[in-house]
């Protein structure tokens, strides 16, 4: 952590993580969150989200919320605004998708496709393919192989593994492969993300600061994963969650309290509306 007990300036955006984060691990709103959250609006400091998700994955958030705002998913590869409109994307190239198909292949994973609208998978029996069906809220498309005109439109491949050492070993082994074409890194410990260079966390906080008209040295971040470092740097200030690892506070201004005992509620009372 960097040692700083408040933020330097008074916030005026909140950009938070969903998973492991805003929800807890059964995917609720505490009445303890929700309370932090009517307590921004009525001080007047923006909110929305950033994650992992594919953009059809903030549907559900948005009902959740009982809001529509501009938004990032799939770590920043997509901003859509609050009807999941695409307003800014970024693809992986095509070589990069495919390269990525094959490392996650040769390492005894399935991996998964997503595009702007779907969901491609080869084997509905996969690891966490349940999971995935409930928390975006839509089925997968389930394909023989994947067909060369997806690859033109790829947000995001993942490789998902409940082997949660195989993965971390495979993360180290596609970043290395992939140099800097791509970002490899893991959303949870059961995903693998492989995603353009540009699509993370902190591009998405510059993106977001600039649709809501506040500076980056405004905006507080709040996340538990290792996709979610960079949205912590970039920030005005950034708070880890305590269900979050080492390496994740350590690039965090603040560590709150964990998903399950109200560590995002927590850190909005002490860090935005106390200070």
């Amino acid at each position: 952590m960097t040692g700083r007990v408040q933020p330097a300036e008074p916030i005026r955006l909140v950009v938070s993580d969903i998973d492991g984060t805003l929800v807890n691990h059964a995917k609720e709103l505490t009445p303890r969150t929700r309370a932090a959250i009517a307590a921004l609006a009525e001080r007047g400091v923006g909110f929305t989200v950033t994650t992992a998700r594919p953009p059809v994955g903030l549907r559900g958030v948005f009902a959740l919320l009982g809001m529509k705002v501009t938004a990032a998913a799939i770590n920043g590869g997509a901003v859509v605004d609050g009807d999941l409109n695409i307003v800014e994307e970024k693809l992986l190239a095509p070589a990069i998708a495919r390269r990525a198909v094959a490392l996650l292949r040769e390492q005894g994973l399935d991996p998964w496709l997503f595009t702007d609208e779907h969901w491609y998978i080869r084997d509905p029996k996969g690891d966490n393919v349940p999971l995935e069906t409930r928390t975006i809220g839509q089925e997968p498309v389930v394909v023989d192989d994947f067909a060369e005109a997806l690859y033109g439109r790829v947000l995001k491949v993942i490789g998902s593994c409940n082997d949660h050492p195989h993965l971390a070993a495979c993360e180290a082994m596609l970043q290395r492969a992939l140099g800097a074409d791509a970002i490899a890194t893991r959303s949870q410990a059961y995903y693998l993300d492989v995603t353009n260079p540009r699509a993370h966390k902190g591009e998405a906080v510059a993106s977001l600061a600039k649709a809501f008209g506040v500076p980056v040295s405004a905006v507080l971040t709040i996340g538990d994963g290792t996709n979610d470092i960079p949205m912590l740097e970039a920030a005005g200030f950034g708070v880890a969650m305590g269900n979050g690892s080492d390496e994740v506070k350590a690039a965090a201004d603040a560590v709150t309290g964990d998903c399950e005992h109200d560590g995002f509620a927590e850190a909005i009372e002490r860090y935005v509306l106390r200070a």
